[in-house]
C-alpha cells in the first residue's frame, strides 16, 4: 500500500534529517559477567595486597594487561604487582607464585587467561519494513513524502564473544580459590576494548563482594 503526505519545506527538511538518522546503523558493543562464583565460607576481610598474573603469549600483552588491572586494583586502595615485575621472562607457575608470595604480606592473587572464542549463529527471518521516500516539488515548492513496503531478505547473523577467565586466590590458609567469573564481549573493537571491558567489570564486582575495598 502506497500513502501520499504533503508537508511544507520546513517540514520536509526535518522529516528528511529523522529519515536519514534513522537509516544509520550505529553500532555498539555489549558486555557481560558470567559463571560467578564466591566461596561462601570466605569471611576475610578485603585483600589490600595483590599479584596479578596474566596468562598471555606476548610479553608485551601481558605487561599491559598487568598494568591495567593493576591501577584499577589501585584505585580501590589496593596494592597491586604486575607478576612481570617478579617473573620477567614467562608467566609463573602455581608453584613460583606460592613461593614469592610465601613470607610476603601479598594476601590475594588475581589470575586471567583468554578462554577459546564463542562463536553465535543466528537467522533472521524475511521481514517487511516499511520506508519513507521524500521528494521536492519545484512547481508546488513543497515536499512529498511516499511511504513503501520494502521486503527484506533473511540472513545469518554472526556474532562473536571474546572470554576472559578471571579467579582469585587467597593466600591466607594455606591459599585457595575465593572467586571466579567469565568476562565476556560481544564483537570487540580492539584488545584495548578488551581489556578495559573487562576490568571494568571483574573490579567493581569484586568490591561489591567485599573481595576487595570498595572506592
Amino acid at each position: 500500500m502506497l500513502t501520499r503526505l504533503k508537508i511544507n519545506s520546513s517540514q520536509g527538511i526535518i522529516l528528511a534529517v529523522i529519515t536519514l538518522l534513522a537509516s544509520i546503523d550505529f553500532g555498539c558493543t555489549s558486555s557481560r559477567l558470567t559463571n560467578v562464583w564466591k566461596d561462601p565460607e570466605f569471611k576475610n576481610p578485603p585483600m589490600t595486597n595483590m599479584l596479578i598474573v596474566a596468562a598471555k603469549k606476548s610479553p608485551v600483552n601481558r605487561r599491559i594487561w598487568e598494568d591495567v588491572i593493576a591501577a584499577e586494583l589501585s584505585a580501590h586502595g589496593v596494592t597491586a604487582t604486575p607478576s612481570y615485575r617478579l617473573f620477567e621472562d614467562s608467566i609463573p607457575d602455581p608453584d613460583q607464585v606460592g613461593a614469592a608470595v610465601r613470607d610476603t604480606k601479598i594476601d590475594g592473587v588475581l589470575f586471567i587467561r583468554r578462554l577459546p572464542t564463542a562463536i553465535s549463529t543466528n537467522y533472521i527471518p524475511p521481514s517487511v519494513k516499511t520506508e519513507a521516500v521524500t521528494r521536492y516539488n519545484e512547481r508546488k515548492q513543497t515536499y512529498s513524502t511516499y511511504y513503501r513496503d520494502v521486503q527484506q531478505p533473511g540472513y545469518t547473523d554472526t556474532t562473536k564473544i571474546v572470554r576472559h577467565e578471571v579467579s582469585i586466590f587467597t593466600t591466607q590458609e594455606g591459599g585457595h580459590l575465593v572467586w571466579a567469573g567469565t568476562g565476556e564481549m560481544i564483537d570487540p573493537s580492539s584488545r584495548e576494548a578488551v581489556r578495559n571491558e573487562i576490568t571494568g567489570l571483574v573490579i567493581p564486582e569484586l568490591a561489591r563482594q567485599g573481595i576487595i575495598p570498595a572506592k
